[in-house]
């Protein structure tokens, strides 16, 4: 995608939860069977942990599949488990498609996602909302996630010339925080129309 500057006012969203929706409960589903017995899934924010050196392009998706496999008492080749990470996927999150087309016109639209490599193809080439953006700031790609403030400073370096965005959207409340931290206006994401609504409420009042 080329690096354009934007000539309107940018709206920057988080994809999982808020463009695509995901469910964990299928892939653990599927890790019990292999296994014979139930596995828990954990917290979002532990996966995040044991995630986190893959999100941002520090290690491989493989690098981290032996202890993967060792935590779960499991062996499933390197393959296997990315078909199995992308099978959380489980749709476009209704109604955000037709919001952004309707807002499309007067916006800016940049995906802000937390992300790694796999699972990355496999929503772009999977998930047509996507494509209604003009830019994307994936984490393994710079080398930085959420909530470190410098991912999102490279959303107003390489797409807002400068100026903060419009607006910023995030189901995770601690994304929404870093950004306000920095002076962003964010909300968390709840609803598409509830989305909408808060675009049009900031856009109207300047």
């Amino acid at each position: 995608m080329t690096r354009l500057k934007a000539d309107k006012p940018v709206i920057v969203l988080d994809v999982g939860g808020v463009l695509v929706d995901f469910d964990l409960r299928g892939l653990f589903a599927t890790l019990s069977k292999k296994r014979g017995e139930k596995v828990t899934a954990p917290s979002l924010a532990t996966l995040d942990k044991f995630f986190s050196p893959v999100q941002t392009g520090e290690i491989s998706l493989d690098a981290i599949i032996p202890k993967l496999n060792a935590s779960l008492g499991l062996s499933i080749a390197p393959d296997e488990w990315r078909d199995l990470l992308c099978s959380i996927f489980t749709g476009e999150v209704p109604g955000m498609k037709d919001m952004l087309l309707q807002l499309k016109t007067d916006f800016f639209l940049v995906a802000l996602t937390n992300t790694i490599e796999v699972h990355w193809a496999f929503l772009l080439k999977t998930y047509e909302i996507l494509r209604l953006f003009d830019g994307y700031i994936v984490s393994y790609k710079e080398g930085v996630a959420k909530p470190n403030p410098a991912i999102y400073q490279t959303v107003v370096d390489r797409y807002c010339d400068g100026r903060l965005p419009c607006f910023h959207t995030d189901d995770t409340p601690e994304y929404v925080e870093a950004a306000r931290q920095i002076g962003w206006r964010s909300e968390v994401f709840r609803s598409p129309l509830q989305f909408k609504n808060e675009v049009l409420r900031i856009h109207s009042a300047k």
